[in-house]
């Protein structure tokens, strides 16, 4: 066990001393996630974003009570039919207000949204920068020679790929919050735990995939159609729990986290064993 971690960790320290000392995928990845950003905050109106639209109705539910209050100080003479007027009147007030406050409490579901949009693009640049370092100059066959099981190998890629997304993560996720004005603090560490697992997921498969592909001549492009559709579970999950998380106050659990541990426990465990299948030099 000690000679397979210490395996892990020096293929693993490979990879990312090679990336400290060129920065290409870091670099990359961190340009594209932060022009995402832009891009969807130029691109998305308040309403959309689910941050204005609770105040307007609230607002007009508000003026439309002040203008009755006059017509009903002159027709005194009508207070039983008037009040049952006025009580109707603020129970509408009062339920499109109460619309409006729902719909303006989705923060958080565009926020993981637009997040997920960064991380899977900037994702797969780094499943392919990493996997393009193996087959420059062949050093993938000097890898497959070496006393190495190839599970150790996918294991080290694992660990390089989840590093490089976190750092990317690390820059995107603050920007997004300052950006979009997402307010995160009700519960940021099930945002980070949530978010976590399902990149771990995510890695995993890009990992296996990026292998798969990395010998064809439709890298980038092939990769791209592989991975998303097979991500979507822990998109849709994990999208839908932060949005109960910060909508409706909800702890998190259930079947979403259910499904985001489902899918990171049986990638993990299928990767592992069809990596040796795909890796070829």
């Amino acid at each position: 066990m000690r000679r397979l971690l210490g395996q892990i960790v020096t293929l693993t320290g490979k990879d990312l001393r090679i990336e400290a000392r060129t920065r290409q995928a870091i670099g990359l990845v961190v340009v594209l996630g932060l022009l995402i950003v832009v891009v969807l905050g130029l691109g998305l109106s308040p309403e959309q974003m689910g941050g204005g639209m609770g105040g307007g109705i609230s607002g007009g539910g508000e003026a439309k009570g002040d203008t009755l209050t006059p017509a009903l100080s002159l027709k005194e003479g009508e207070g039983a039919a008037t009040s049952g007027g006025v009580a109707s009147e603020d129970a509408a007030s009062g339920g499109i207000s109460g619309g409006g406050g729902d719909s303006g409490g989705g923060g958080g579901f565009a926020a993981t949204a637009i997040l997920w949009v960064a991380y899977l693009f900037g994702g797969v640049l780094v499943f392919e920068k990493t996997m393009a370092v193996e087959r420059d100059d062949g050093a993938l066959a000097g890898l497959l020679l070496a006393p190495v099981d190839r599970g150790v190998i996918f294991l080290a890629k694992l660990l390089s790929n989840l590093v490089l997304i976190a750092g990317l993560a690390a820059v995107v996720t603050p920007a997004a919050v300052l950006f979009f004005r997402f307010d995160l603090s009700a519960a940021p560490g099930s945002f980070v735990l949530v978010m976590a697992l399902s990149i771990l997921g995510f890695a995993a498969v890009g990992t296996l995939f990026s292998a798969a592909v990395s010998s064809t001549r439709l890298q980038g492009g092939l990769l791209a159609v592989l991975l998303f559709p097979i991500s979507l579970p822990l998109v849709i999950a994990s999208t839908q729990l932060l949005a109960r998380l910060f909508r409706d106050g909800q702890a998190i659990g259930g079947l979403g986290l259910g499904i985001i541990l489902a899918f990171d426990a049986m990638f993990l465990v299928v990767s592992w064993i069809v990596f040796e299948l795909v890796l070829e030099p």
